[in-house]
């Protein structure tokens, strides 16, 4: 017999912030998907609390940020140790500090967005089979009453550090986990500390503290004497972890959640195997000293989103699907050699780890480093650039308000709302934007006339839906612009089938 035509274009498996992430992109890029997610109701204790300035930008481009901005708490300094202060208000962007938002509220953001958009999200619904060809996937499904089968063209696994689809899909995650367990907890404090984001290095541990809009905090202790036990964690063993690593007890009362939980470091060696990709925590496990694992995880979504849709709709360029694994995963690897780095800085106890640590908090003293450091944890600076000393192809879009002829400027990233590429005309003539016209499906063109300031010396960019830079051009010429679109955004023209944003300035967050 042979297999069924695909019912969907894509299942996405796992509805946390990634998954959901995932499936918006994919409806705004016109793609139908179904969200299979295991638990019955979503988890009101989660350890990730803080969105990073690119992430919330990457969220920016679809309108989720907005709210996110609202429910959160703007935190600009990070203390770590004795060294001055971390500045995310100096940044370059427009979310210039650390959101501190529950990840339980973030997924209810995004889960709004997603049934706004037409997702379908299926609570009580657990992936136990995966069967693959070459037209499509099919999934066993069990749920409290009946088992069923769906089947789509791919399957995308974001469902964890326990990914069914990983397993299943038969790709395995390399690496170790540490002998310390980490105590997390939502606590309230009758010795508050400063409400700085704070990484306090102390007597064979380190203390994280992050501060709510409430006035409570997220703590975080680890420590090497503190390994791995089944036992629910205390607040009494919190208050003796904490006094046992700082020079104070900055006595933690009412824990509105209490936990203790393994620190893996590891990664998968594949992110793709024929029609099944893995994004999030399904790809990837580290260290949480820094808070990347969900910035991390929204970060691939935003990526394998446009080019997935491209590649269901078909019209993606040869090997755009594969250039997720490519752009991605030497991203995660970099993220988990540097959590490693800091965990062991932070908590080793001999005479070695502890002169590295002080050496590396003496670092810190130095501007250059202690800007560097915060453009690294904001997201802003990757594969050694901070995405504006270098405009060419996979830099960053800077933040940038468009001059427009006739109307009210506008924000660069407010223009991407619909997940088309972004083409700007920045010269007098035009000539660039009426040659990307036939590509109005799936390129939004924008002529303004002149040169913008954020872009020196560029007369054309084009943008993809994550805000990267596809091409630029300092003096285009219409066959240039051709040859770019044809290679970046397949090879058939299309007439315009919906229209850009309104070109409204964006409020500015």
């Amino acid at each position: 017999m042979s297999p069924r035509i695909p019912e969907q274009p894509v299942i996405v498996v796992g509805a946390g912030p990634t998954g959901l992430t995932l499936a918006c992109e994919l409806a705004a890029a016109g793609v139908p998907c179904t969200v299979l997610e295991r638990r019955a109701a979503p988890s009101d204790g989660w350890r990730s609390v803080a969105l990073y300035s690119r992430t919330m930008e990457a969220l920016h481009l679809r309108g989720h940020a907005e709210e996110l901005a609202a429910a959160g708490r703007p935190v600009r300094r990070m203390a770590v140790g004795t060294a001055p202060p971390l500045d995310f208000g100096a940044l370059d962007s427009p979310y210039p500090y650390v959101n501190v938002v529950p990840q339980s509220t973030t997924e209810e953001v995004l889960a709004r967005r997603a049934a706004d958009l037409g997702v379908t999200v299926q609570r009580a619904a657990e992936v136990t089979e995966l069967r693959q060809d070459g037209d499509g996937v099919t999934l066993r499904v069990r749920a409290a009453r009946r088992e069923w089968e769906e089947r789509a063209e791919y399957v995308v696994g974001c469902d964890g550090a326990h990914s069914a689809v990983r397993e299943l899909s038969g790709l395995t995650l390399h690496g170790h986990t540490y002998a310390m367990a980490p105590l997390l907890a939502d606590v309230h404090l009758r010795r508050p500390l400063p409400r700085d984001v704070l990484v306090l290095p102390g007597r064979g541990g380190v203390v994280v503290s992050v501060p709510y809009a409430d006035g409570s905090y997220r703590l975080a202790v680890a420590r090497h004497d503190h390994g791995w036990r089944p036992q629910p964690a205390t607040l009494a063993e919190l208050r003796a972890a904490l006094a046992a690593t700082l020079d104070h007890d900055p006595d933690p009362y009412d824990a509105r959640w209490l936990a203790r939980f393994k620190v893996h470091q590891r990664i998968v060696d594949r992110y793709r195997t024929g029609r099944v990709l893995l994004a999030g925590d399904a790809a990837h496990l580290h260290s949480p000293l820094g808070g990347q694992g969900l910035n991390l995880g929204i970060q691939d979504a935003v990526n394998l989103g446009w080019k997935l849709a491209a590649r269901v709709r078909g019209w993606a360029p040869d090997g755009l699907l594969d250039s997720y694994e490519a752009e991605r995963r030497p991203e995660a690897r970099r993220v988990l050699a540097a959590t490693d780095r800091a965990t062991r800085l932070a908590t080793g106890t001999t005479l070695a780890e502890r002169t590295a640590r002080a050496a590396a908090l003496a670092g810190l003293r130095s501007p250059r480093r202690r800007r560097f450091a915060t453009q690294v944890l904001a997201g802003l600076r990757t594969d050694g650039t901070d995405g504006t000393s270098r405009l060419g192809p996979g830099a960053r879009l800077p933040h940038c308000t468009l001059p427009l002829p006739g109307a009210a400027p506008v924000r660069a990233d407010a223009l991407m709302r619909d997940g088309r590429f972004l083409l700007l005309d920045l010269t007098a003539d035009g000539a660039a934007a009426t040659a990307a016209e036939p590509w109005g499906g799936r390129v939004c063109v924008v002529h303004t006339g002149g040169p913008c300031p954020e872009l020196p010396g560029l007369g054309a960019v084009l943008v993809r839906p994550d805000a990267h830079l596809a091409w630029t051009s300092a003096r285009p010429d219409p066959d240039a612009v051709t040859d770019a679109l044809r290679h970046h955004c397949g090879p058939t023209p299309l007439p315009a089938t919906s229209p850009h944003l309104s070109l409204q300035p964006a409020t500015e967050p």
